[in-house]
């Protein structure tokens, strides 16, 4: 009987170890690409994050489509900008075989090379994820700014 212990466990432990059952989701680990280049404001890092045929649709900007255009979306705000800090905070996810989506919120702070005052800017994204080549990469990146908070009214 210990014999058949040790061969349970083990399928258990293997089955387990399978990337499809990683605690982590596929969106998780594009989104830890992000972050690390968004923070270094690296832009070839940053394409690198997207498969070729992506989909980038950045708040406040125009869309861009392919690599290249991600490359030099993310190439223009970093040459007009440093970054201090960002925070994802997942609301949810789904991974089912090589694709997986992802949703949250983010926050972002920034101050423009040009002097002034670091601004933080607010938002919701949503995510669609391919694993291709071994990694896991964007293939739709919508990002949108939270509204503008609506005047109090008056009295």
């Amino acid at each position: 009987m210990p014999r058949l212990t040790y061969i349970v466990a083990g399928t258990l432990l293997c089955a387990l170890s399978w990337p499809g059952y990683a605690s982590d989701s596929g969106a998780d680990q594009a989104d830890a690409c992000w972050r690390k280049a968004f923070l270094a404001g690296d832009a070839d890092a940053e394409a690198a994050c997207y498969a070729p045929d992506a989909v980038l649709w950045p708040p406040g900007g125009p869309m861009a489509m392919g690599n290249k255009a991600i490359h030099d979306s993310y190439a223009k705000f970093f040459a007009e900008h440093t970054v201090t800090n960002v925070e994802l905070k997942r609301m949810g996810s789904k991974t089912m075989g090589a694709d997986s989506i992802g949703w949250g919120t983010y926050s972002i702070t920034y101050t423009p090379k040009a002097g002034g005052a670091a601004t933080t800017d607010t938002g919701r994204y949503t995510e669609v994820v391919k694993r291709i080549g071994g990694h896991w990469m964007y293939t739709v990146d919508h990002a949108s700014a939270d509204p503008a908070a609506k005047p109090a009214a008056k009295p």
